[in-house]
């Protein structure tokens, strides 16, 4: 049995997959953003920065792929790498405040990740809770 949250990296031709769960929908987005940050790399040290992110969008999972495309700005032209994640998700909204450091904090081991897809996007209840998929091009 998985535990209750997390995320694994999937094998994909061309891109990169990104497979999260949770008992809710918060969790899920929550651990979604640390597998594409895991992806890249790793951060290390103590949060020095704080940003805090609104979105709305049509439905969920569109949600899920500005969230991540969020991350993602942040990491790219802010040289913010999240390191502690709170999100709250409400029918098509989110809500997030996140930690973390600057890119002096980062050990890239991975690829860069250069969009998020709408390749084969899901958001769905499980038996245990919710799971998402979302594919990243690298």
């Amino acid at each position: 049995m998985p535990p209750d949250r997390g995320y694994e990296i999937l094998e994909h031709t061309a891109d990169v997959g990104l497979r999260a769960w949770g008992p809710g929908p918060s969790d899920v987005f929550e651990q979604a953003a640390f597998g594409l940050v895991a992806i890249m790399g790793r951060g290390s040290g103590r949060p020095t920065r704080r940003e805090v992110i609104e979105i709305e969008a049509p439905d969920e999972i569109a949600l899920l792929v500005d969230w991540l495309s969020e991350v993602l700005f942040l990491f790219d032209a802010r040289a913010f790498v999240p390191m502690e994640i709170d999100v709250k998700v409400e029918p098509w909204k989110l809500y997030a405040a996140l930690e973390g450091g600057d890119a002096d904090s980062f050990v890239q081991t991975g690829p860069a990740v250069k969009a998020v897809t709408y390749h084969d996007a899901a958001l769905t209840r499980t038996s245990d809770g919710y799971e998402a998929r979302v594919y990243l091009d690298v």
